[in-house]
């Protein structure tokens, strides 16, 4: 019982500290100068975790077939698309499958 408490208290908390941003700030406009500081989230986002990816506990580097597939399928859909979100899918998803199959 009480890991499902401490469940329910972790997870409302993490709503509560998304939802009071939200509600706080949902009839505001957002500065310029945040707008642009936010294109640079994503980004930094698909970074790090490439970064992650690619090196091990040790911090060296290990790439093998499933990281260099993501990588270059990830490369290739962010080329086409330039959407974030189909990078990420398509890289994480393919460096995934091939990790548990090989």
């Amino acid at each position: 019982m009480t890991i499902f408490l401490a469940i329910v208290v972790v997870g409302l908390g993490t709503y509560a500290s998304r939802a009071v941003f939200i509600l706080l700030f949902a009839d505001r406009k957002i500065p310029h100068t945040l707008q642009s500081a936010l294109q640079y989230v994503a980004p930094a986002t698909l970074s790090a975790l490439i970064v992650t990816v690619l090196v091990d506990d040790n911090g060296q580097f290990a790439v093998g077939l499933a990281e260099m597939t993501g990588l270059g399928l990830g490369a290739l859909v962010a080329y086409f698309t330039r959407n974030h979100l189909y990078t990420l899918v398509v890289a994480m998803g393919s460096f995934l499958t091939l990790n548990a199959l090989l």
